[in-house]
């Protein structure tokens, strides 16, 4: 879902919540007015509240017979033990679960747009934080730095490089689970996953395809793990990869992918970069996109395997 459809759904959650309080309570009263005291001081003071609107010259003696009728039909209700039955119990006291306050966003839909963000974005691991990091090599810890302004910001994409267990995934986590709390819209996935979904996309109708990398490009952050380890499909691999990063920058939307690549090896005297490099693996179209310094943030992360070092 993007984030208009996120908002649309949380707020029909509210919305349910309100109808269900509200219907707790007719359904009392619906009960109530089987009882014929009840029905009878109800429909009294229902008269006398037109005859009053009516301004038939009996005000004084009118608001008496409602007074007198609200009190008889609040101690029936007491002595029924239905007295907190009429208030509607509202999951939210602030806003009576309408979602605004004064026409600003109530605290219960923007945790409502949260979680369904957060169960939108395929994060698994949310203890993977900025705050929870335990890096402690001096060039690692900078690089965290720039990447959660650049999280903050909110403007540049963000490409990771390192070896296998050198943290990027739990970096590239780090930033997804920075813009979950800030209330973007994110997608996490692998290279793999995101391979494979091009592949469904290129082999479906022409609305089915548009649907799926519509989906892809309008959300606001889209993380992609391990790029290089995904197969090379002719036609679709680098030529979705392509469309789908050069419109998500072009609507100012962020990109955040981690490789086990260099960016491009050593160089032989042909100017050819090394095979097991980023400007091997894909065209000079992508490979420019994702280095573009003037829109990515490129970093490469050092250190010896992470995994290894805990056994």
């Amino acid at each position: 879902m993007n984030k208009q459809e996120i908002t649309l759904r949380a707020r029909r959650i509210v919305d349910e919540r309100r109808f269900a309080a509200e219907d707790r309570v007719q359904r009392v009263l619906d009960e109530l007015r089987q009882n014929e005291q009840y029905s009878s001081l109800e429909r009294k003071l229902r008269q006398a509240q037109v005859d009053l609107a009516m301004g038939n010259g009996q005000e004084k003696a009118l608001q008496k017979q409602i007074t007198d009728c609200e009190k008889q039909l609040k101690a029936l209700i007491a002595t029924l033990g239905l007295g907190g039955a009429l208030t509607p119990q509202y999951h939210c006291a602030k806003c009576h679960d309408t979602g605004y306050r004064g026409g600003i966003v109530c605290d219960c839909l923007q945790e409502e747009i949260r979680k369904l963000i957060v169960a939108e974005s395929n994060v698994i691991n949310r203890q993977y934080t900025f705050a929870n990091s335990t890096e402690q090599n001096k060039h690692n810890l900078a690089v965290y730095k720039k990447a959660r302004k650049v999280c903050q910001e909110g403007k540049q994409n963000v490409l990771l490089t390192g070896n296998t267990g050198s943290g990027k995934t739990y970096l590239l986590t780090a930033c997804v689970n920075e813009c979950l709390e800030q209330g973007k819209s994110v997608l996490l996935v692998t290279a793999y996953a995101l391979n494979s979904t091009f592949v469904d996309a290129h082999f479906s109708d022409i609305a089915t395809n548009q649907a799926i990398l519509d989906s892809i490009v309008d959300v606001d952050v889209l993380a992609i793990d391990d790029l290089g380890t995904e197969n090379i499909y002719k036609n679709i691999t680098a030529e979705y990869f392509f469309s789908i990063l050069n419109e998500r920058t072009a609507r100012g939307k962020q990109t955040f992918i981690s490789t086990n690549l260099p960016l491009q090896g050593k160089v032989d005297e042909q100017g050819q970069a090394a095979e097991n490099s980023l400007r091997h693996r894909y065209d000079e179209r992508m490979f420019s996109r994702l280095v573009d310094q003037n829109t990515t943030f490129v970093a490469q992360l050092v250190g010896k395997d992470k995994r290894l070092s805990r056994q």
